[in-house]
């Protein structure tokens, strides 16, 4: 293959590396062997490549975390890759023409290996037609997840009154990988793509995921509804999908259960489940390309640490230390050494169900989805009450920032949808040597670029201005 083949490849976010066992997706559509069993296409569901997602920079934007200059723990500011300097410091570039951007290339490979599933399984062999429409479904929900993610990271938060102007990311959905010049769909033609993939997926996706968690099924179907809805600030149909998503999947793990067993190591420093599948309330498994993401790189923000009860709140006194091995620091250094699933859990969905009654609803039933989340993280947790729905909501959101710490892109786009609402709205500030440098609510910082090498090669994809 020649280099410029290699480079639409890039672009369109295809197949840099998509290899699995039987070498169905090697490099399509040339000099490969086409699936053709719905067995086939099943088999790509559970490729390795499609069990990761996302990327862990985006949190070097955010309030929950602050570096050191120097650092024998984490090796600071100035030992860290310069994408993540400069996003710490919140510079207008972030990736050069020689650095990879693994959220956006990393993305649209997956997204590929969905659309060669969602438009040609139904015309496999072998199977039934519930079958193959299951796992069509299964990619469906893939696919959505993974636009979902690249609209928030990319694009300006959902505003139903500019969404139909504001540039998203390329909407790819067939597994033509000779395009050129591609552009930018409008956040809201994104949102719709996602709505209308869940929706045909939803009446055909399992009870109980396939072999495990990294296969989609009902209540994760639901829950990306949820998702999806309150990013759009739709908070009735949010709530409806996450009541629905809990109705089918409701488990959560008792973190009181769990301990520091051994302070000097650094693998097996808790007996936390290591596996993301393990865990019962992963409803949804997708890890991390380096599965630890920020584990040992980053302290917590005196902001967000004094968010946690010290005492009793396993969150905390699992996932926070001040002593790796036989180094100790005056910080809380985040190092639960587990693997993170920055998919969906059902922690997440109650936190949903929480936002959305304490907006629309009820405090009562706010208050009760995180009291219940707080029974199974806190050591005889004292219940929260709210005298309003406004105090209600504020419980919720400082619990969501609690439960979902250094996950993925998930603070990112909190700040950004909370950032419209002046109540919330928040300046971040970061200091690396000597320099304090700020973040204003609704900067066009907090939109990412698209990477120089994609706009090299599409000239008509306009950038972020940042």
């Amino acid at each position: 293959m020649n280099y410029n083949k290699k480079i639409l490849i890039l672009l369109a976010g295809c197949c840099l590396a998509f290899t699995s066992c039987d070498n169905f997706l090697d490099i399509q559509p040339k000099g490969i062997v086409i699936p053709k069993t719905c067995e086939d296409y099943e088999t790509l569901l559970n490729d390795a490549q499609l069990m990761k997602a996302s990327e862990s920079y985006p949190i070097y934007l955010t309030d929950d975390i602050f570096m050191l200059d120097d650092d024998d723990m984490t090796g600071g500011f100035n030992y860290m890759e310069l994408p993540n300097q400069r996003l710490y410091t919140f510079q207008p570039q972030v990736f050069g023409d020689g650095e990879t951007d693994g959220l956006w290339t990393y993305s649209y490979n997956r997204i590929y290996t969905y659309n060669v599933i969602i438009n040609n399984v139904l015309g496999s062999s072998n199977a039934t037609e519930e079958h193959k429409k299951q796992v069509q479904a299964e990619a469906l929900v893939g696919r959505a997840f993974e636009y979902l993610t690249l609209v928030n990271a990319y694009g300006k938060h959902y505003d139903a009154e500019t969404a139909q102007t504001d540039p998203g990311v390329p909407l790819l959905l067939d597994e033509d990988i000779n395009k050129t010049n591609l552009t930018r769909a409008t956040v809201q033609q994104v949102y719709d793509q996602i709505k209308a993939d869940l929706d045909q997926a939803a009446p055909n996706l399992p009870e109980r995921p396939v072999l495990n968690a990294n296969r989609a099924s009902r209540p994760v179907g639901y829950g990306m509804l949820a998702r999806m809805y309150l990013y759009m600030g739709d908070y009735e149909k949010a709530l409806e999908n996450a009541r629905l998503s809990l109705e089918n999947n409701s488990a959560l793990l008792d973190m009181k259960l769990y301990n520091v067993v051994d302070p000097e190591q650094y693998f097996g420093r808790t007996d936390l489940p290591q596996d993301p599948s393990d865990n019962p309330e992963n409803i949804y498994v997708r890890r991390m390309p380096y599965v630890y993401g920020v584990n040992a790189s980053v302290y917590g923000s005196e902001d967000l640490i004094n968010l946690y009860d010290h005492e009793n709140d396993k969150r905390y006194l699992l996932y926070f230390t001040k002593r790796l091995g036989t180094t100790t620091t005056d910080y809380d250094l985040y190092a639960p050494y587990v693997a993170l699933n920055i998919a969906m859990g059902t922690p997440e969905i109650y936190l949903i169900a929480a936002e959305c009654e304490a907006r629309i609803g009820s405090k009562d039933q706010a208050m009760e989805y995180i009291n219940t989340l707080r029974d199974n993280r806190i050591v005889d947790n004292a219940p929260l009450n709210a005298s309003n729905n406004g105090e209600a909501l504020r419980l919720v959101l400082e619990e969501r920032r609690r439960e979902l710490t250094m996950n993925g892109c998930m603070r990112l786009i909190d700040l950004k949808r909370l950032n419209k609402e002046p109540e919330f709205a928040k300046t971040v500030t970061h200091r690396a040597n000597g320099v304090d440098y700020t973040l204003e609510p609704n900067s066009p910082k907090y939109v990412l670029p698209i990477p120089p090498t994609v706009l090299r090669y599409n000239p008509g994809m306009e950038d972020n201005i940042r």
